[in-house]
């Protein structure tokens, strides 16, 4: 776990680190429901159907964000995120970089990579805050590094 909780932290910041935590498989989900709104809109590429899966659309509720988290973890085993830089606070508005380790666990139909296979790819995210409350949280990740270690492209 990365939050510190230390004298002068902004509440954002302490949130978003708790969102690593939920990625990581640190968190339990039910946790999410004190700095998560039920109405969150996330903002992610479409990597799905490059891998062979259905378009999931858009991520508009807290549960629908927990179900993208654990599909996620399913493909990708011992799933670590890592912040760097970050996390800025300014306003409302959270940010901050991370890498992202793990192993594939197979199943995408669209890669041709091993099951067992190393990944490793890069990205930032974005969190705007309401009544201390995430309400919205954009993913930019390095699609085409992690399409690339996967095979499918």
């Amino acid at each position: 776990m990365t939050v510190g909780g230390a004298a002068g932290t902004l509440p954002g910041k302490v949130a978003f680190e708790k969102f690593v935590d939920l990625w990581n498989g640190e968190l339990d989900p039910a946790e999410t429901e004190a700095f998560v709104a039920d109405d969150i809109t996330v903002h992610f590429p479409p990597l799905a159907k490059y891998l062979g899966f259905s378009d999931s659309g858009q991520v508009t509720t807290r549960q629908g964000l927990l179900d993208w988290v654990v599909s996620i973890r399913s493909l990708l085993h011992d799933l670590r995120f890592r912040t760097t830089p970050g996390p800025i606070q300014e306003g409302d508005l959270v940010a901050g970089g991370y890498v992202v380790t793990g192993t594939y666990a197979g199943g995408a139909p669209k890669a041709a990579a091993e099951p067992g296979t190393r990944v490793e790819y890069t990205g930032m995210s974005f969190t705007r805050f309401r009544n201390g409350k995430c309400v919205e949280y954009w993913v930019l990740s390095d699609a085409l590094g992690l399409l690339s270690d996967l095979k499918a492209i």
